[in-house]
């Protein structure tokens, strides 16, 4: 008898200061023959307002119909394909109904980030997929591993070695993103993760590392009282931006 993974999941959100909520996140688990797919993904809108608010839902709802697509897939007896193509065709649907509804709303200017992660429970293994600058971390018994790079003028002057990490951190094009769903330079990027019993997957928007450096983070063995640790600090530090972050670990 196979048994499946036990694990936990966590999420929190919150507007901080700002008027509207342009994060959307989403933790959702589907049932297969073969196990559970489980996705965690949030999205960081651009664009102002309404706008914003508007493109980081679709992205979300976008990877999620992906998803659905191909849990109906495996439920119809057709062959399993790797995740890394299930995640690849779920964010170049993602981009085209950004691009699709900022067409359609006349907002020039709109768009979202959007890093994911897919885990399929029967092979431990699961894929991340990131553009623009929300994060995505790696969680081990030894503490968080970075899984993405930053698609933003700042991260990229700072990797060149141009601007020190303490001009990065308080540079005037500190927000300003290189790639992005929704802009003419939409390449994402995807990568492959194997999760051991005790490891996990946590993904962030900017709202929260901005304001709490990463090496400050203890998320504990009860996610949700993590998450919501991190997000208190984040307020207490001024909470200047939306704060969203979901979390998964292998029991």
């Amino acid at each position: 008898m196979r048994l499946a993974p036990r694990y936990s999941v966590a999420a929190v959100s919150h507007v901080g200061r700002r008027q509207n909520n342009e994060d959307f996140h989403r933790v959702m688990r589907l049932e297969v023959p073969q196990g559970n797919l489980l996705l965690l993904a949030v999205a960081d809108g651009m664009g102002g307002m309404e706008a914003g608010e508007w493109a980081s839902k679709v992205a979300i709802e976008a990877i999620s119909e992906a998803v659905r697509a191909y849990a109906e897939h495996l439920k119809g007896g057709r062959p399993a394909v790797g995740l890394s193509k299930v995640m690849e065709k779920a964010f170049t649907l993602a981009a085209r109904r950004v691009e699709k509804e900022a067409e359609r709303l006349g907002k020039k200017g709109m768009g979202t980030t959007l890093t994911a992660f897919l885990y399929a429970d029967w092979l431990k293994e699961g894929v991340v997929g990131h553009i623009g600058d929300s994060r995505a971390y790696h969680l081990t018994p030894k503490g968080l591993k970075r899984l993405t790079e930053d698609h933003s003028w700042v991260a990229e002057r700072l990797r060149e070695g141009v601007l020190t990490r303490t001009e990065a951190e308080h540079h005037p094009y500190r927000n300003v993103l290189t790639r992005a769903l929704g802009l003419p330079e939409a390449r994402f990027d995807l990568k492959e993760v194997h999760l051991a019993p005790g490891e996990g997957v946590l993904l962030v928007t900017d709202g929260l590392y901005g304001l709490v450096p990463e090496e400050e983070w203890v998320l504990g063995k009860d996610l949700q009282a993590g998450l919501e640790g991190l997000l208190a600090e984040a307020l207490r530090r001024g909470g200047d931006d939306n704060v969203t972050a979901v979390a998964l670990r292998v029991e």
